[in-house]
């Protein structure tokens, strides 16, 4: 018990320092502050951090928006110039000095220019309760600033992912598509040639035969032979670069409103509004906010959750219904807690709603990416799978075509050859030769490959990966005998696979370099591409897990500016007994 405690408790730890983390880079990214996040801002600060301006009414309520809108053009202006000094500055602790100084700024003059904006326009103060409105504003800013950057990077390292997969996949369709036409062209040529063969035959036993004749149509099957050996059954190297994705479908926006997380609404609006709530209500109003926003957060997410099987549209219009309704009981609560709050309890029916949109929105994003982002891998798993698959199938004829034209039907003619050369030929002698190279150009010119459970091949899966990443394999003799076992050669396929996916995924690598020897019993993979991890802890000496590994002898790791996929295999006891 006390182990299992202990493991949740290091995984909680985990979670945190990667949150954590997380949070930092963003600070740290030089791209805090967004056209997006800004426009977010305003629209919070008009709609649902508006000041107070007369009594509680809609007009109120539209004079605080009026106030909040004209106050937003000057910390609009510092929002660009903090924005300008956050892409200017190249050391990290400097742009965050600007983040968070930017924030400070915008929170501490926000109450002071509305209060001036509201005393010009309508001669009427909005409070001097100048400390809990600066930290509110500080509340609302960090909130709202942070859930959007976050969500934002987060979709442009995803979209760019996607990207790189998606066109990795569109290559290996494409490379498909050649294979086919490679195919029927291989094909094609195969059945011209056996019957070129076939008709030089009939005509060479046509007429008397001698030794010449015989060699001469002997050179003829060997330039056949070769022939088909030059074939290409694969596409060559970099020749689908230019393939293009297609677009992606895009959801209405009302289909992309569904279920927030619980308890984030209502929470994100306590937090936005607890300054206010302390100062004017006291600890006893904030614990029964908390209490019945709780109750009605939880409520909501229940009745959107049973939802979720109805059209996208409709969804979304029940979505927001249910969290307007949700801002109305809020607003009562207002106005029951602190009766004389004045038009700000208008806010939460603004207010709420609103949040609840862009959490929503938040949560699609990252649902959306992160579901196209594994649909896309496994589609580029498949592929390239498919891809070596249709290669070895294009082979595999014109392998057995060359061995039967440079062996067997080229032997019958060095026998022939032999015999007319001493002897004048039976009929019997040209009869059996006629009747067993028919025999062999009808094997020649057949498409049925008997099938045999052989193991995946690893050279057929690095031609496939070929079309989109120039790939090295080396493999050690003893460690390829081993491959021979249809078990180990898929597990091994398997991991390259994947390290090559990871390859294009994580970095976009060009360019990847196989390594698999043999070690006593075990069998060791190595796939080393260009790129670096996004999580690489010193706790863990450098090691991590989860991107793409699959079992306990699978690591991933950062050397240098590589990223190291290895992975070690029991070689079964047959195969130790025989090597």
């Amino acid at each position: 018990m006390g182990g299992r405690r202990a493991d949740q408790h290091g995984a909680l730890m985990l979670r945190a320092g990667r949150v954590w983390r997380a949070l930092g880079a963003t600070f740290l990214s030089g791209r805090y502050f967004t056209r997006w996040s800004l426009v977010l801002a305003i629209a919070v600060g008009v709609l649902l951090s508006v000041p107070s301006v007369g009594d509680a009414s809609f007009e109120g309520y539209l004079r605080g928006v009026t106030v909040a809108a004209l106050g937003s053009l000057p910390l609009i202006v510092i929002g660009f110039i903090g924005t300008w000094a956050e892409r200017s500055l190249d050391r990290p602790a400097a742009r965050a000095a600007a983040v968070i100084g930017t924030i400070v700024a915008i929170a501490g003059i926000r109450p002071f220019v509305n209060d001036a904006v509201s005393t010009l326009l309508f001669a009427t103060s909005t409070g001097t309760n100048w400390a809990s409105r600066i930290v509110t504003n500080l509340i609302t800013c960090l909130a709202v600033f942070t859930v959007c950057a976050l969500t934002i990077t987060y979709q442009r390292q995803l979209h760019a992912t996607t990207a790189r997969l998606q066109l990795a996949a569109a290559q290996m369709r494409a490379g498909i598509a050649e294979v086919c036409r490679l195919q029927n062209e291989a094909t094609r040529t195969r059945h011209r040639l056996v019957d070129d063969l076939r008709a030089a035959r009939d005509q060479l036993l046509s007429r008397p035969l001698d030794f010449e004749a015989v060699r001469g149509y002997a050179d003829r099957v060997r330039a056949a032979s070769h022939a088909l050996n030059g074939l290409r059954t694969a596409p060559a190297p970099d020749s689908l670069h230019a393939v293009r994705v297609g677009p992606t479908e895009r959801m209405p926006f009302l289909g992309r409103l569904g279920t927030t997380p619980p308890l984030t609404v209502g929470l994100t609006y306590l937090a936005a509004t607890l300054p206010f709530a302390l100062t004017h209500g006291g600890l006893s109003v904030v614990l029964t906010a908390v209490v019945v926003n709780a109750a009605l957060d939880l409520a909501a997410w229940a009745l959107i959750r049973s939802t979720r099987r109805l059209r996208p549209r409709l969804r979304g219009s029940l979505f927001f219904a249910t969290w307007l309704a949700v801002g109305v009981a809020v607003m009562g609560l207002t106005f029951a807690l602190i009766p004389d709050v004045g038009s700000l309890g208008l806010v939460p029916l603004a207010g709420v709603p609103l949040i609840a949109v862009i959490i929503s929105l938040c949560v699609d994003v990252y649902r959306r990416a992160h579901a196209e982002e594994q649909r896309a891998t496994t589609v580029l798993l498949g592929s390239a799978r498919r891809l070596a698959a249709e290669v070895d199938a294009s082979q595999a004829p014109l392998d057995r075509a060359t061995d039967l034209l440079h062996g067997r039907l080229q032997g019958r003619c060095v026998i022939l050859a032999a015999h007319v050369d001493e002897n004048v030929p039976e009929p019997e002698v040209i009869e059996t030769f006629r009747a067993q190279t028919d025999d062999i150009l009808d094997d020649v010119r057949s498409d049925d490959i008997d099938g045999e459970d052989e193991p995946e091949d690893i050279d057929d899966l690095v031609r496939a990966w070929s079309v989109v990443m120039g790939v090295s394999l080396a493999i050690n003799a003893d460690a390829r005998d081993a491959l021979t076992r249809a078990a180990l050669g898929d597990a091994v396929s398997s991991l390259v696979n994947e390290g090559l996916v990871n390859a294009v995924k994580h970095s976009g690598a060009r360019w990847a370099e196989i390594e698999i020897g043999r070690r006593g019993d075990r069998l060791h993979v190595r796939v080393a591409s260009p790129g670096i991890l996004a999580v690489v802890g010193p706790a863990d000496n450098g090691r991590v897990t989860g991107i793409g590994t699959r079992g306990d002898g699978t690591t991933v790791r950062q050397q240098g500016d590589r990223v190291i996929l290895e992975g070690a295999f029991a070689i079964p006891t047959a195969n130790v007994a025989t090597s």
